[in-house]
């Protein structure tokens, strides 16, 4: 009789305690990480954090050339996040923008939100300031793609003095002008992100023309100012990725010079990938995302499996001697 009895109550409980451990649950609890990849990218500036003349770049989408240093870092941290966070990389560069043209649009409100969440702000401006200078020389001088040597009676004397002479002046007013937005960028950025604030040097596209000693001395002079200026500026809240070091002696193979054309090519972007790369993991980030916690009993299956201690109790105490008396 016993072993009948302790049956039952053992085929009561089981099927309570199996309902009981189905009924189970895990809630998403908050976990915050520490990493060495920024969770949230911006780039800003000109055409060569753009990517211009990579293949798939367009003049409106920043983000179908592969080989754009951008979208080279955008690749390795979605892949270094893979496991716990989703990547965001957002690229507002603008072909042909001058330090002007990016405060306009960074007072323009439309980058607010975006800067409000993004952990680092990479820069790359200032190129359009000066360069518009110097190319109305080099085109005095008859340098083409195809001819790259000097024909004294191919060029416009007059006018090439003529550019010579207010070459100097303008290309001053220009780095007075660049050093004063180079501030103010520094503060609209600063209030308006909590990330770090890169800011990118320029090479000497024209290194390259050796056959030309104007030309690359005073481009050589003109650089070092600029750069000087970016790195004496880093106390108004950014620092400096020196992309120019990287290039020195090299802007004939990382560049389009050859061709006229001063961006980076694929190798060129590699090099300021790195750069920046090298610049971003020095730095410490955190990031929150949502995990679920350890598995627990829900209310319904603690009050199930309650229910059934009680229903064991009652049998124990309460039926049990009962059948115990009927058949005494």
């Amino acid at each position: 009789m016993l072993k009948k009895i302790f049956s039952a109550i053992i085929a009561l409980f089981m099927p309570i305690a199996l309902t009981g451990c189905a009924l189970t649950e895990r809630d998403l609890v908050d976990k915050t990480y520490e990493t060495n990849t920024p969770p949230r990218l911006m780039f800003l500036g000109d055409s060569i954090a753009a990517g211009y003349g990579l293949e798939g770049y367009t003049s409106t989408d920043n983000y179908s050339c592969p080989d754009s240093y951008a979208n080279i870092l955008d690749a390795k941290y979605t892949a270094d996040l893979a496991e716990t966070y989703s990547h965001e990389m957002q690229n507002f560069a603008v072909s042909g923008a001058t330090s002007a043209d990016l405060i306009e649009l960074l007072n323009s409100g439309k980058l607010d939100s975006a800067l409000a969440e993004t952990d680092a702000v990479v820069v790359s401006i200032g190129g359009n300031d000066l360069l518009g200078n110097i190319y109305p020389i080099i085109s005095s001088l008859g340098i083409t793609p195809e001819n790259q040597t000097i024909n004294i009676d191919d060029i416009d004397i007059l006018s090439l003095l003529s550019q010579i002479a207010t070459l100097e002046e303008n290309v001053a007013d220009a780095l007075v002008g660049f050093e004063a937005n180079l501030k103010e960028i520094a503060v609209i950025l600063n209030d308006k992100s909590e990330g770090d604030v890169y800011i990118q040097t320029l090479y000497n596209p024209l290194e390259a023309f050796t056959d030309i000693s104007m030309v690359v001395d005073f481009s050589e002079s003109t650089l070092a100012e600029f750069n000087r200026i970016i790195k004496d500026n880093s106390v108004n809240g950014y620092k400096v990725i020196d992309v120019a070091a990287d290039f020195v002696g090299k802007c004939e193979e990382l560049t389009r010079i050859g061709e006229i054309d001063i961006h980076p090519n694929e190798a060129g972007h590699k090099v300021i990938a790195e750069a920046v790369d090298k610049a971003l993991t020095a730095d410490t980030y955190t990031y929150t995302t949502q995990v679920y916690g350890e598995p627990h009993l829900t209310l319904t299956a603690i009050l199930l499996i309650a229910g059934g201690i009680l229903a064991m109790l009652i049998i124990v105490v309460v039926l049990i001697p009962k059948m115990f008396r009927k058949y005494e």
